[in-house]
């Protein structure tokens, strides 16, 4: 998971004052804002960087294969339907991610489950040379409870993401003459961020 520094684009901002919308799929409907959720998508995206938010998989360039996801669920806060600070693009896999995420979460959740608009949300999480995710150490027990419930919301454990994970580090460790800007560089289109910093730490 990525911290994301969220800022709301302008069009989607002024929807929002002028419309009024409450419901979703006004976003979609407004003739006067026919390209808006295109636009919230792209800028989404790229506030992330490319990647989803909670996996850090590269994002798929067909928009199809992506959604924009409330990480608080639109039906258990309705009122952040239109919060920027609460959308995030992701994929669409239904085993990990925000799907998953979107089948077990339950309002209570939420006190626990990380943002990734909070900050330095990096601070949770390490990872072993076998690319598994794991709760960082010398987390307070509270933020220790917090990571933990994190991966298992959003199954960050998935074993598909574990071997991506693993790719990432193995392909950093067969190149020991670069330089950290080097690999990060290299690394850029493959995702996992943190995991590149974890192991140029």
């Amino acid at each position: 998971m990525i911290s994301v520094k969220k800022t709301p684009l302008k069009s989607f901002k002024d929807f929002v004052r002028r419309e009024k919308p409450k419901d979703w799929n006004e976003i979609h409907t407004r003739k006067k804002y026919p390209d808006l959720y295109d636009d919230t998508r792209a800028e989404l995206v790229n506030e992330q960087g490319g990647v989803s938010a909670y996996t850090e998989e590269p994002l798929p360039r067909n928009a199809h294969e992506t959604h924009i996801d409330h990480f608080r669920k639109r039906d258990l806060f309705p009122n952040m339907t239109y919060d920027w600070n609460n959308l995030f693009v992701d994929g669409i896999s239904e085993n990990y991610g925000a799907k998953f995420k979107d089948k077990h979460v339950k309002k209570a959740d939420y006190a626990l489950l990380i943002s990734p608009a909070e900050t330095d949300v990096e601070r949770f999480f390490t990872y072993m040379e076998n690319g598994e995710i794991d709760v960082a150490k010398g987390l307070s027990a509270h933020d220790a409870k917090r990571a933990a419930f994190t991966i298992k919301m959003f199954n960050l454990a998935d074993s598909r993401l574990t071997a991506r994970r693993a790719t990432v580090i193995k392909s950093i460790r067969a190149c020991p003459d670069l330089t950290p800007n080097d690999i990060r560089a290299a690394m850029q289109s493959q995702g996992f961020r943190t995991v590149v910093e974890s192991i140029l730490a």
